[in-house]
């Protein structure tokens, strides 16, 4: 029987073998692929002559999140030819080309293996067709790292607020392009107002070179929280106009923005990267539970944007110029160096005024930083993390997935950690953690489900040694879990909570993924850990459409602030699917200490990158664990979730920049 030739195209689907779960189906551009494909799988094709030489692969591929397909001969753990690298196309039936250069040393007749990897348990790609070339290639990943630096120069950066200038910038144009380096567009008056102005066909836009957002990334270990809003008034004068605003690099050459398409009625979000390449990240169309309305030529619409280079998330809010909400939506673009407000119009003429630049979005906050890479990886997820006596850190994680366990976990500094013992309990839930509740000494520990039971530990083990309280956490009120627990009593700065003429030393944050809104919070109040009072069947925070959390929301965790107040971090959730997952990112929230039920402040954006199901560049997406050292005053914050990572954030001289008073005081009394 003849041999196959490797440069003929090979449908994936006529595999002579395949490993696990792995399914065909029917492929929108004809034919079958293969789909349900997992990490860790691999499909053979055999007798393949590879005596004429090849140079690369390239192969047809879809898929929601990242991973690559290592080519191999003979056996799954053969010789390596090539390993092609995939991001996410957008959906399962949405097609692109993948291609890498390989080992061209190899000859003779052989069988192909090709091995899938990730970093989730859920399927990575569909694969419909591939084939080898005689020639090389520029090997061609969806997403370049080095879209991911942001510009590194010697720019000043605020302290006081998100950006420069810190208090913000308008312009109406009344002073020409004074503020701006221009590409095809001009100012002219209409009714005695000042536009800037697109009259042609051509690519045309503007740039303002003094005016940005701090830099969030610039290629280290860390990424910096860093936002604001942009508002703009515009029209477009014809069908075929685009007119378009939001933030770009100071050449203009990288950009992130929306346009209006009067011609599709739809709002457009794009990337621009270096070079002039233009991708389609997100199209809005009105919404089913909307109003019908219709882009019209010759309108004045308010559009306003909130963007974090930092997170990725961008709200966009599209209005009538009497101010009235037509429609908003969310996306997630990734590209720090867009951080100056950016106009930009193709297609015909359109008009530009009013822009309004303001840094201060959720000032309030802190600086966050990220940390690039996981503390822990890559089947770990929800810790609870506490300091010991002996001054380390330590960390009881849960195994992600089915009939699986709690381990453990230490670090000298909270950044870098190493894991003790991987078989610890028996998986319950999310860990939580109080520290001595009962005055024995020991750490308590519980999954948060109704009537699980409490687990204590000493130190003498180094906590990998539990046992049984006798104690459960009883009745919750038909939620799902209590996800955090705080000890008035631990806390100079709070008292017992005052409820229905009764005092409560313990508040318990119970999330509810049941009952709608899915998912929300209630507080549950009690004096022995269990036996617990809902202070309030409603939840701390329901959705809303102007922040990040239009679909649900459920608190992941919960620190005690200098001034009594409660810092919470929010699992936010959205209706969109551009995440694949339903738990996208931390949202930050400060409740009253007095009642904790009771929100003061609420953040806009996430304060960590957006995720993506199964990825983990962009987490920590479930935050479930503050934690405050006071030797390097530093708050640190862990999570994660459907990345199946552990992942990190933390503020540096946290209060001795936030809170100075608070800081004297204990630098005083050590």
């Amino acid at each position: 029987m003849a041999a196959n030739n490797p440069l003929s195209p090979i449908r994936a689907t006529a595999y002579d073998e395949k490993s696990g779960d792995i399914r065909t189906e029917a492929c929108v551009e004809g034919g079958e692929n293969l789909a349900s494909v997992h990490n860790g799988e691999w499909v053979v094709y055999e007798d393949f002559d590879f005596d004429s030489g090849v140079a690369a692969f390239k192969a047809r591929f879809a898929s929601v999140r990242e991973g690559k397909i290592e080519v191999r001969l003979d056996q799954v753990d053969g010789p390596l030819l090539g390993v092609a690298e995939f991001d996410s196309t957008g959906g399962w039936q949405k097609w692109d080309d993948i291609a890498v250069n390989v080992d061209n040393s190899q000859a003779g007749v052989r069988d192909v293996y090709l091995v899938f990897r990730g970093y989730t348990q859920s399927a990575l790609v569909n694969l419909s067709e591939f084939t080898f070339l005689k020639s090389t290639v520029l090997e061609n990943r969806a997403t370049n790292m080095s879209l991911r630096l942001d510009e590194v120069d010697d720019e000043p950066q605020a302290t006081q607020s998100w950006g420069v200038p810190e208090t913000g910038f308008r312009d109406d144009f009344t002073a020409g392009l004074t503020h701006w380096n221009v590409h095809h567009m001009e100012i002219r008056e209409a009714g005695g107002t000042p536009f800037m102005v697109s009259s042609d066909e051509e690519l045309a836009f503007a740039v303002t070179p003094d005016v940005y957002i701090n830099k969030t990334d610039t290629g280290g270990e860390w990424r910096t929280l860093a936002q604001a809003t942009l508002s703009v008034r515009l029209m477009a004068d014809s069908e075929k106009s685009r007119p378009g605003f939001g933030f770009a690099s100071r050449d203009g050459e990288r950009a992130v923005f929306v346009t209006l398409n009067p011609e599709k009625n739809t709002l457009e979000a794009y990337r621009k990267t270096q070079g002039g390449e233009l991708k389609l990240i997100h199209s809005h169309p009105r919404k089913p539970s909307e109003q019908d309305w219709r882009l019209k030529v010759g309108t004045l619409y308010d559009v306003r944007m909130d963007w974090s280079p930092y997170s990725n998330g961008m709200i966009v809010y599209l209005r009538e110029s009497s101010g009235a909400l037509i429609t908003s939506f969310r996306t997630v673009i990734d590209l720090p160096a867009a951080r100056r407000p950016f106009l930009i119009s193709q297609g015909g003429p359109a008009k530009f005024s009013q822009v309004r630049f303001d840094p201060t979005l959720d000032h309030w906050n802190f600086k966050w930083e990220w940390k690039k890479e996981p503390i822990l990886a890559s089947d770990v997820c929800n810790p609870a993390v506490w300091k010991g006596t002996d001054g380390s850190f330590y960390m009881v994680w849960r195994k992600f997935g089915h009939d699986t366990f709690h381990g453990t976990a230490t670090s000298t500094d909270g950044v870098h950690w190493t894991r003790l013992h991987d078989e610890l309990l028996k998986c319950t839930g999310d860990m939580n953690v109080l520290r001595d509740p009962f005055g024995d000494g020991h750490v308590w520990i519980t999954g948060g489900s109704a009537n699980q039971p409490w687990w204590r530990s000493d130190e003498s083990s180094r906590f990998v040694e539990w046992e049984e309280t006798g104690k459960d956490l009883g009745d919750i009120h038909g939620n799902n879990r209590i996800q955090e627990f705080i000890d008035t009593a631990r806390h100079p700065e709070l008292a017992p909570i005052r409820l229905r003429g009764k005092n409560y030393r313990f508040i318990g944050y119970c999330e509810n993924w049941e009952d709608e809104p899915k998912p929300h919070t209630v507080v549950l109040l009690s004096n022995t850990l269990t036996d617990w009072v809902l202070a309030d069947p409603e939840p701390i925070l329901p959705p809303r459409d102007d922040f990040w959390g239009e679909k649900g929301n459920a608190l992941g965790s919960a620190f005690v602030l200098p001034d009594g107040n409660i810092l919470t971090a929010i699992c936010a959730c959205t209706f969109d699917g551009y995440t694949g997952a339903s738990e996208p990112s931390n949202i930050s929230a400060i409740y009253d200490g007095k009642e904790p039920w009771k929100r003061l402040r609420l953040g806009t954006l996430p304060d960590a990158p957006v995720s993506k199901e199964g990825t983990w560049y962009e987490g920590p997406n479930f935050g479930t664990a503050y934690l405050y050292d006071d030797q390097s005053d530093t708050l640190f914050f862990y999570g994660g979730f459907h990345d199946y990572f552990v992942g990190m954030m933390r503020v540096r001289n946290f209060l001795q920049t936030y809170y100075p008073e608070s800081y004297q005081n204990r630098s005083g009394s050590r």
